[in-house]
């Protein structure tokens, strides 16, 4: 009875319970290992305890079953894979605990009481017993606790804590071996306009399919996290040069630059890169990722859909950035902001013809500051928008003014802000203020960048053909630095091309690598597009420009821009020297 009493609790235990001898091999083992591992216990007599150990922890379980003096032996538990019986049922985690069996003379030593007996004899290990508690269900959630404590769990991407501690050892390992590395922040344009128009869920999927994307860009050791919302973090250490992380950078651009599927929508977005290496844009995790969020927010205050590396002319300290983005929200209030205009010149006549509205701060503290210096932080607060509709009414009241004195024909150019351009609204906005500001609209030309319109290229042509049906001419900005595609030029309705003034400093004589504005201005010329040439300094490159046949010029060889109240002296001024 006491036997049959024993064996009921031992094969009713929760438990696998097993015996082995002094090789390793089963004496014993209870009912639960065919329930829970599927093995017939009875095949398992007389087999190595190795056999249903997972090939990873053998060297593991052999510290908890090696044979060894019983003096040094105790009670062990440790955590094991163990094999089930056949490959379709799924690997399960123990946690194995084993006590040693031993004899003195002709009594078998178990530890309830071996303690009685330490120094009764010379003692003699004859086997082991022990017990496997499945523990998965445990172990799954551990793993999953700890898993969102590091993931993002929309993207199963590494989130902003796993990628610190990442580049927090990325660092010592780069500063060790006089290595560099580089952190890019990601941000994608227009994921707003998708998640507001159709939805959380296709924006929850969209961002699933922009991360599948960009993990195809990674190399080995590169991790890439979803830092937030539409942000993500890329971190490239072990890189020899700029280079290794341009190549990257642009492999990311273009890879997201294919159309996404949704449902039944084709849903496009682009990606701003801003780009921090170290040690040159700083030596520790917050600078790094700090001065890589400072570059991402200058290529969205060009356009968008680019990437920059970080540089110590856009760094502003944290106060100060504080304080700027303080004082700029009340800018506006103050009236604080101007309105100045540069001149654009006919190229033939000299006489000016239009005129573009550019923007200054004149801050009671620091004087005149130039919109390199505040606009990108303008796109990161949002502000840009007000700012930008502030400059086009006060830009066509002024102008109008101009119009009604009898300079019927002179032209107003105002750039707008990418922000701007991707409302749903944009175009009703644009002709509701004409309409109050009483602004003829083909004296407008609105001025875009190539990226701006790339970024959604079926809506953009919707947008701009109906601003070209109420008369308003479109050109683009800083052409030849964005897209190098040249496909959408027969699809919009685009008057004019401005060549970037990157291109006209180069111009220093006609041998010289002037290449690309020779490009440029015989392919407006093909096209029967205006050519206006930007940032000309010098009197080389107005002959040079004007040899090639640019239609218009722009830049500091003609004056710096100026208010309004200097500008319509200017243009008086010409408009004598024309009639005389």
């Amino acid at each position: 009875k006491s036997e049959e009493l024993h064996r009921y609790i031992v094969n009713s235990s929760p438990d696998i319970v097993f015996m082995l001898d002094r090789e390793g091999r089963f004496t014993f083992i209870n009912n639960k290992v065919e329930s829970v591992l599927g093995y017939d216990k009875r095949s398992l007599l007389g087999q190595h305890y190795s056999t249903f150990i997972n090939s990873k922890d053998t060297e593991r379980a052999s510290y908890i079953f090696k044979d060894s003096d019983p003096s040094e032996r105790a009670t062990r538990t440790l955590e094991l894979h163990l094999k089930p019986s056949n490959d379709s049922r799924a690997q399960r985690f123990f946690e194995v605990t084993v006590f040693p069996i031993e004899s003195r003379a002709n009594e078998i030593s178990t530890p309830s009481n071996q303690a009685n007996r330490e120094n009764s004899g010379k003692r003699k290990l004859i086997g082991t017993y022990g017990t496997a508690r499945d523990i998965t269900e445990r172990k799954e959630a551990e793993d999953f606790i700890n898993f969102q404590a590091y993931h993002d769990l929309l993207t199963r991407l590494p989130n902003r804590a796993l990628f610190k501690d990442r580049l927090s050892l990325a660092i010592t390992h780069a500063k060790r071996n006089t290595q560099s590395l580089a952190v890019m922040f990601l941000d994608l344009d227009r994921f707003k306009v998708v998640n507001d128009t159709l939805g959380h869920a296709m924006g929850d999927r969209l961002l699933q399919s922009v991360s599948m994307r960009l993990e195809n860009c990674l190399r080995e050791g590169d991790t890439l996290s979803r830092f937030g919302g539409d942000e993500f973090t890329l971190l490239l250490p072990d890189i020899s040069s700029k280079e290794d992380a341009r190549k990257i950078a642009r492999k990311v651009i273009n890879v997201l630059k294919e159309p996404f599927i949704l449902g039944e929508h084709e849903v496009f977005v682009g990606v701003s890169v801003g780009i921090a290496m170290y040690d040159e844009a700083g030596s520790n995790v917050e600078q790094l990722i700090q001065n890589a969020d400072i570059a991402m927010y200058h290529v969205k205050g060009r356009g968008k859909d680019g990437y920059k590396f970080y540089s110590d002319t856009m760094n502003v300290s944290c106060s100060n950035r504080l304080k700027i983005e303080r004082d700029m929200r009340n800018a506006l209030d103050n009236k604080e902001f101007k309105v100045y205009y540069q001149p654009q010149i006919n190229a033939k006549s000299g006489s000016i013809i239009g005129v573009e509205a550019l923007i200054r701060w004149h801050h009671p503290e620091r004087g005149i500051i130039y919109p390199s210096e505040f606009i990108p932080l303008a796109e990161e607060t949002k502000l840009i928008v007000d700012i930008s509709e502030w400059v086009l009414k006060t830009a066509c009241n002024e102008v109008k003014s101009w119009i009604d004195a009898g300079h019927s024909d002179i032209r107003l150019a105002v750039n707008f802000s990418p922000s701007q351009v991707e409302h749903p609204r944009f175009v009703d906005m644009l002709f509701q203020q004409l309409e109050e500001c009483d602004f003829p609209p083909e004296n407008l030309e609105i001025e875009l960048t190539e990226n701006v319109i790339m970024n959604d290229l079926e809506h953009m042509i919707q947008k701009l053909s109906k601003l070209a049906d109420l008369g308003i001419t479109i050109a683009i900005d800083d052409f030849g630095t964005g897209y190098s595609s040249l496909n959408y030029l027969h699809k919009l309705p685009i008057h004019t091309l401005k060549v970037d003034q990157s291109f006209v400093h180069d111009i220093q004589n006609a041998d010289n690598d002037a290449c690309i504005v020779n490009a440029i201005v015989a392919m407006a010329h093909g096209l029967k597009l205006n050519i206006v040439a930007e940032g000309v300094e010098t009197a080389n490159q107005l002959d040079y420009l004007k040899s090639l046949g640019c239609h218009e010029i722009q830049g500091f060889f003609f004056g710096k821009a100026r208010p309004a109240d200097e500008t319509l002296l200017l243009i008086n001024s010409s408009t004598q020297s024309e009639a005389c």
